[in-house]
């Protein structure tokens, strides 16, 4: 008796959970991710400070310090935006 052979496994679907409409225009885009590095940092910060002395804090404390960077450039964009006629 043969030994039945299951069929190959199907390759991994990539589901995204939000979609980027292409027609946004760049300042709201700017505002939305100024909103999510917000969220990101706040709970980064409070992570930080619920483990304070733990090991790898300090990466995050790093991390967080990389999207205060990206926040201020983020910032300086709106504002050229805001001046461009």
């Amino acid at each position: 008796m043969k030994k039945p052979v299951p069929y190959p496994p199907k390759a991994p679907s990539f589901q995204t959970f939000c979609s980027i409409n292409l027609e946004t225009p760049s300042v709201d885009a700017l505002t939305h991710t100024l909103q999510l590095i917000a969220g990101i940092e706040t709970t980064l910060e409070e992570y930080i400070c619920a483990n304070a002395g733990e090991p790898g804090v300090r990466m995050l404390v790093n991390t967080v310090h990389h999207l205060q960077m990206i926040q201020a450039l983020t910032e300086m964009l709106l504002q050229r935006a805001a001046r461009t006629p």
